[in-house]
């Protein structure tokens, strides 16, 4: 029954998903072997494909040396770029894939220079796309459990959306940021992450100001 209501659900934002469909993505077959060895939905891979038209790949978890974590399944990653344009698109398939067990992530940040990869997650845990990528900040001494701990403690006090993670690179999103609290969270974010404030808005008062503006936050640590 899950299966039929996933289905359902999805084809709001799937088209073309037939013989026509699967003749516009010659790689729908390829891609449906590689979500059954992943045990992932062909739903997923549908949606995806009224979007995304390069290939789909299968990104492991990130395990480096000596860190003792949980293991993740495998996602599917591919590259993409979010625009003005499609903005709406990527956002409703976001939340549709999060209704039904699935996070849709950014996994790699270009910053400017190519398209970014975008990755999906077999989850509903936010902070195992974490995990999965095992963001730290090795320079700073700064372990992937010490980075989830932090969120941990700041999403009691300050909830937020996690949508993107690298290895070394986190983005998350600030919808119920307030004037209130900004300043003090923005502190709180320097004194754990100096990178966004010192190398990029250059002080913690433009840093508030920032994610007050964006609502969105991005954390690194070079």
């Amino acid at each position: 029954m899950s299966r039929i209501l996933l289905s359902l659900s999805l084809a709001s934002v799937i088209y073309g998903c037939n013989a026509a469909g699967k003749e516009k993505y010659p790689l729908l077959e390829a891609d449906y072997a590689l979500a059954d060895t992943m045990h992932y939905d062909h739903a997923i891979i549908d949606a995806l494909r009224a979007t995304v038209s390069g290939k789909i790949d299968r990104l492991k978890q990130t395990l480096p040396e000596g860190y003792n974590t949980r293991k993740l399944e495998d996602a599917l990653q591919f590259n993409y770029e979010v625009t003005a344009d499609n903005g709406n698109d990527y956002e409703t398939l976001r939340t549709i894939l999060k209704e039904h067990g699935y996070l849709l992530f950014k996994s790699e940040e270009s910053f400017g220079s190519g398209s970014d990869k975008y990755a999906v997650l077999k989850t509903s845990d936010q902070f195992d796309i974490v995990q999965f990528r095992a963001t730290n900040g090795q320079n700073y001494d700064i372990s992937n459990d010490s980075v989830l701990k932090k969120l941990h403690t700041w999403y009691k006090q300050q909830p937020f959306e996690i949508t993107g993670a690298g290895p070394d690179w986190l983005e998350i999103r600030l919808d119920k940021l307030n004037t209130t609290s900004a300043l003090a969270f923005a502190k709180e974010v320097h004194d754990f992450c100096p990178d966004p404030a010192e190398e990029g808005t250059e002080t913690v008062e433009n840093l508030a100001a920032e994610m007050l503006e964006t609502k969105r936050l991005l954390l690194w640590w070079d």
